[in-house]
């Protein structure tokens, strides 16, 4: 059955639309996968402006019953895209989006959701997904404040499968892994180092993956679009001959042991 996965994160700028953009890209680039990514951010959409796209219907419409779900879908970058509106002045019921969703299941092998650091239009959101991924920067501020969404997700008891640690700056001034999970009980499946390669990706308006397939942070996402896909990487030749995890990075762990899950 498909997943609905969600990236979520209550404060605004920590790289949400970026990874759920960038993770639907890889999972169709690398892993062959049908995706369908979501701009679910009400408030605030960024998708559609950040790949440039001109449309003529966006998720509001279909929420409000002006137009079906079918009409709202764009492709670009190989994955089907549903934008939203930035100024939309009619009202709409965003819970809604669940019952929309559960008609195209069958059609993706995934569907992506980027989400509102509005508590208040989480609650929609996290009500339509099956997983959730948490996105925080290692900072005590930004971690304790999107574990606030942790308990939005608990509440509504939707499954919450990991912690993507972004925009790595100053390691030495900042949360380690080990801190990370200690303090969320929440595994991490992902770091990411801020870049500037990800202002050029911006401003081509085409993912990192695509523009540049090799660069550490594309590896990573693709690291990490892996374990959500269940592939089974080839395990390096050394690893037969050392201890495990002492060598391992922490969130490669977390990632075989989520392959293993599924």
């Amino acid at each position: 059955m498909t997943n609905i996965l969600s990236f979520v994160s209550i404060k605004g700028g920590v790289g949400k639309t970026t990874l759920a953009l960038e993770t639907a890209t890889s999972l169709a680039k690398n892993f062959n996968k049908k995706v369908l990514l979501v701009d679910a951010n009400f408030s605030a959409p960024n998708i559609g402006l950040y790949l440039d796209l001109t449309s003529d219907y966006n998720l509001q419409d279909s929420l409000n019953g002006n137009t079906t779900l079918q009409n709202t879908i764009y492709e670009a970058h190989g994955i089907d895209i549903i934008p939203s509106a930035l100024h939309y002045h009619k009202e709409i019921d965003p819970y809604k989006l669940k019952s929309l969703l559960q008609k195209y299941k069958s059609r993706y092998d995934f569907i992506i959701l980027d989400t509102s650091p509005n508590y208040e239009e989480l609650r929609p959101i996290i009500a339509a997904s099956d997983k959730i991924f948490l996105v925080s920067s290692p900072d005590h501020v930004t971690l304790h404040t999107t574990l606030k969404a942790a308990k939005l997700a608990q509440e509504q008891k939707t499954p919450i499968h990991g912690i993507i640690v972004n925009k790595i700056r100053s390691p030495k001034h900042e949360y380690n892994l080990q801190e990370i999970e200690k303090i969320s009980n929440i595994p991490v499946l992902a770091r990411i180092h801020e870049h500037k390669e990800m202002a050029r990706s911006l401003h081509k308006k085409t993912p990192l993956s695509i523009l540049a397939p090799r660069h550490q942070i594309s590896r990573e996402i693709e690291n990490f679009a892996s374990a959500i896909a269940g592939h089974t990487k080839k395990e390096k030749w050394f690893y037969k001959f050392i201890p495990y995890e002492p060598f391992v990075p922490k969130e490669e762990v977390n990632r075989q042991f989520y392959k293993a899950q599924l």
